[in-house]
């Protein structure tokens, strides 16, 4: 996840506007790499302030998929014995739902098939924000 790198400075004796907020916020988020100077619009705050939510819950998930890989690796021996556990299928599980924690979406995970996988998300300090991304197929 992308780090600010800039400082805002504000101090009691000077006037502090919503237009230098806003520009602050967008030299932030430049800075830091999660937009493009060029995607910042001169006379349209609103579309602006769109531009940096979406930039801002993108640094989050990314954070969120950081988060979701070291815990993992605190769990389990290495990605080799994961491999070995689960199978290079499990393995590619995982990936998987780091990708959807990334993406916001989900993955599926088939029931009996991915009971240990389950299992082994389900330890993790976050499981119950991971399991929000694994969609459990019913069994057919």
């Amino acid at each position: 996840m992308a780090r600010f790198a800039c400082t805002i400075l504000w101090s009691k004796s000077m006037t502090y506007s919503c237009s230098d907020f806003f520009d602050d916020v967008m030299r932030c988020l430049v800075e830091s790499k999660a937009i493009n100077g060029t995607d910042i619009p001169d006379d349209n705050p609103g579309v602006g302030a769109d531009i940096a939510v979406n930039a801002i819950v993108t640094m989050h998930r990314a954070g969120l998929s950081s988060l979701f890989v070291r815990e993992l690796l605190d769990e389990v021996e290495s990605l080799g014995a994961v491999a070995e556990e689960h199978g290079p299928d499990g393995l590619a599980f995982l990936f998987y739902l780091q990708a959807a924690i990334l993406n916001g979406s989900s993955v599926e995970a088939r029931g009996a098939e991915d009971t240990e996988l389950l299992a082994l998300v389900g330890r993790l300090p976050s499981a119950s924000a991971w399991m929000t991304h694994i969609v459990v197929a019913e069994p057919a």
